[in-house]
């Protein structure tokens, strides 16, 4: 029997000494992390290359929600000479628009009709308290009693309304909005204000 020679304890094998002299590769992460990782990241990018333009843009269209529309404000119009030679008139109100962060110089914010009889003047906001539409003036079949009157309608969906504002029929859900009027010598000056659209109640917004 022959002996086996022993191996010395401090002799290491080649493949020891190589496996000891070689740093430890890092670990790397299971393949499904891995890619869970990438798109974590790129959402991430994606969020900040995205996210400053988009909020830009909500702000920018909700800037008419925010603007101030001058509501109660007074207004010169006209003149009583003029209401005598024209006594229905309709005017639009134009003012700056104005919300946190910038001036909208001289837009339109609304409509006004005018109306005198005798010495008696009177104004009526010239949206339609139905849907917001502009109300006109026209000649048309009275719908109460068929005779060819002037009066206010609607033409969006055919809301109709005497000359004093009373409404002809149900389409609407109140008479025109009446505003404010004062006469100082002989300008007309008239307190504009916006209401709701669409409730029975008259209410200012």
């Amino acid at each position: 029997m022959v002996a086996m020679p022993k191996k010395s304890a401090n002799k290491e094998t080649p493949a020891e000494t190589k496996a000891k002299g070689t740093p430890a590769a890092p670990a790397q992460p299971p393949p499904v992390r891995r890619d869970f990782l990438k798109i974590s990241l790129a959402a991430g990018l994606g969020t900040c290359a995205v996210g400053a333009p988009l909020c830009a843009a909500v702000r920018l269209l909700s800037a008419p929600a925010s603007i101030k529309h001058t509501s109660g404000k007074r207004y010169l119009l006209t003149t009583l000479d003029s209401l005598d030679e024209q006594p229905i008139q309709q005017h639009t109100i134009m003012d700056d628009k104005q919300d946190a962060w910038m001036t909208l110089p001289q837009q339109k914010i609304g409509s006004v009709i005018l109306r005198k009889t005798g010495g008696t003047v009177r104004a009526f906001n010239a949206l339609c308290p139905h849907a917001g539409c502009l109300i006109q003036v026209g000649h048309a079949p009275n719908p109460k009693t068929g005779a060819d009157e002037k009066y206010f309608y609607c033409p969006c969906h055919v809301a109709s309304f005497e000359l004093d504002g009373k409404r002809l029929d149900t389409v609407a859900p109140r008479d025109m909005d009446e505003l404010e009027v004062s006469i100082e010598g002989d300008n007309v000056f008239v307190k504009f204000e916006q209401f709701t659209f669409g409730i029975a109640e008259k209410k200012a917004r």
